[in-house]
């Protein structure tokens, strides 16, 4: 067979896969077959597409990298072949290469473990196939679009580590932003772009530019529960109370059953809104199907406390806070709301009464037994129990110290309300 006739950019993609000549033809496809498939193929797209759609992703990559292979850096396949492999790989190695399998699901329990022999593929350095597309079609969006994608990619891993390379992540911001934005200005419509831009330009306050982009998500076909939300938060920022609900309530409906966190979010927004147009009844209605929906998350019990102590019903307000502190006693902001409760309104007793109840049912959660003891320290200063307060505190790391590192800088909070007042 002759390769020439494929130009140099066969031998770049002969350079990316070392093995690219000893890959397998699979179904319905063979070596002469493959390169007389065009892009208008419907046999062989439909071929592509079924394996996708069965989960079988290896064998739809080895079928479209050996129709590369045959018929040169077609962009339509490449980015076909790309977008595989960033959305399905189950592992990769440092961003380079991207490992794929076909996923068992004609397996049963009385499949023998010898024919359980899952196909492998790997997807190799898709940044650089993007862009010699790039180089090769500097018109083709959708290879803007991947490249972003694969930048960003790396943005959301690094956010999920404990300390982050802030400027690394600040470079791939920067080539996410340039490769989003080129694709659309060559008028590749796309979802993901328009929320990434959005919630790009709400951070750099920018907020016409992106209210702008979530505007696009929310127009027929398109219901895209995040940008309905964003825009429910951009409206009740401005004090657009009833565009603020009638967003969130949209949000509420699109968000799918497996983004609960989102969901609550639109809806104690949906709760807020009600609350500043005056809709006392409903805002009760909306904010209890919050603690309702998570009754570990202490913001919704946090603003129903807040509508309550600020009506002056003062029981009702410290029922709502033992509430949330019995179901969720590790948050922070639970026991700061509490101690300035109490320190407002000198009821020191309940405090105490809460605390004795909290450290029986929790009795074995270092993590909580530091947080109670933290605030017995902060609310003994309070009352200028100076010495009371020292040991609460030191009481409060020993336990911290039970599961946290001794350098953690959490540590070193503890107490703080002491240090910052001066009077320590």
């Amino acid at each position: 067979m002759k390769y020439s006739r494929i130009n140099p950019i066969f031998y770049f993609l002969r350079t990316i896969f070392p093995n690219f000549m000893l890959l397998p033809l699979l179904f319905l496809f063979t070596a002469t077959q493959a390169q007389n498939v065009s892009e208008d193929s419907v046999l062989f797209n439909q071929q592509i597409q079924d394996l996708i759609n069965q989960k079988q992703y290896a064998s739809a990559h080895i079928l479209l990298e050996d129709f590369l292979q045959q018929s040169g850096l077609k962009p339509f396949y490449a980015c076909w072949m790309v977008e595989n492999g960033l959305l399905h790989y189950f592992r990769h190695e440092n961003y380079h290469i991207f490992y794929l399998m076909d996923e068992p699901n004609h397996w049963n329990e009385s499949t023998p473990d010898t024919t359980r022999n899952m196909r492998i593929a790997r997807l190799r350095y898709p940044e650089h196939i993007l862009k010699a597309i790039i180089h090769q079609h500097p018109g083709y969006a959708r290879a803007y679009k991947l490249l972003g994608d694969y930048y960003n990619m790396q943005i959301q891993d690094m956010n999920a580590l404990e300390l982050p390379d802030t400027n690394r992540m600040n470079n791939l911001e920067k080539l996410v932003f340039q490769y989003y934005t080129q694709a659309e200005k060559l008028n590749y419509q796309d979802v993901q772009i328009n929320q990434w831009l959005g919630i790009y330009y709400r951070r750099i306050n920018q907020i016409d530019l992106a209210e702008k982009y979530f505007l696009r998500n929310i127009k027929p076909p398109h219901h895209d529960a995040l940008s309905f939300l964003n825009l429910a938060e951009i409206s009740f920022q401005r004090k657009k109370y009833a565009s603020a609900f009638n967003y969130a309530i949209q949000a509420v409906k699109y968000f799918s059953p497996i983004e609960v966190y989102l969901k609550y979010d639109a809806k104690r927004l949906a709760a807020r809104s009600l609350l500043a147009l005056g809709d006392e009844e409903r805002f009760l209605q909306y904010i209890e199907d919050c603690i309702q929906m998570l009754p570990d998350v202490q913001d919704a019990y946090i603003d129903l406390f807040q509508y309550y102590e600020g009506n002056g019903r003062g029981e009702e307000a410290e029922a709502v806070l033992k509430k949330m502190l019995l179901a969720n006693p590790f948050d922070r902001k639970g026991y700061t709301v509490l101690e300035n409760y109490i320190i407002k309104h000198q009821n020191y007793f309940f405090g105490e009464r809460l605390f004795d109840e909290m450290l029986l049912k929790y009795e074995n959660w270092d993590e909580v037994l530091a947080n109670i003891y933290w605030s017995k320290g902060n609310l003994a200063f309070a009352q200028g129990l100076k010495s009371e307060a020292e040991n609460f505190w030191e009481i409060s790391r020993n336990y911290m110290r039970r599961y946290l590192p001794e350098n953690s800088p959490l540590l070193k909070q503890v107490g703080d309300v002491a240090r910052l007042s001066g009077k320590k």
